[in-house]
């Protein structure tokens, strides 16, 4: 009898180590001023605000991170996104083909990064955003 419930408690240990590896996604978030681990669900949807500094226009990227920060899209002017794709390629479309395991953003005005209700800002600077599982 000792033997079959010591089974089960491990059985729920493998559960939950391939439950925690396939659906939660840790995000290690830094700024200038504070680092912090956000442990969120594989499929919540994130966002960056900013304020391009040289055009003084507000942009929105959406992503999501099911394996990696990836399906970027973004909203702005069209003289800001001018600014970016200098009139070459459609914006939307680029950014949608990226796949990447780190994000990089700054701004002179400042930066916030969201996750569901989870929001961290930073006037001035940068906020850098790491997917640290699953790995590479």
């Amino acid at each position: 009898m000792a033997i079959r419930s010591a089974k089960i408690p491990m059985a729920l240990l493998i559960f939950a180590l391939i439950f925690i590896g396939a659906f939660i996604r840790p995000v290690q978030i830094s700024t200038e001023s504070s680092n912090s681990t956000l442990f969120l669900w594989a499929w919540k949807k994130g966002e960056i605000h900013f304020i391009n500094s040289i055009t003084g226009h507000p942009v929105a990227i959406r992503f999501a991170m099911p394996w990696h920060f990836s399906g970027f899209s973004a909203q702005t002017d069209p003289g800001t996104e001018e600014y970016y794709t200098s009139g070459l390629y459609r914006w939307n479309d680029q950014l949608a083909k990226e796949k990447t395991r780190t994000i990089n953003y700054c701004s002179e005005v400042g930066v916030t990064i969201k996750f569901g209700n989870r929001i961290i800002r930073t006037k001035g600077g940068c906020i850098d955003a790491t997917l640290l599982w699953p790995p590479s």
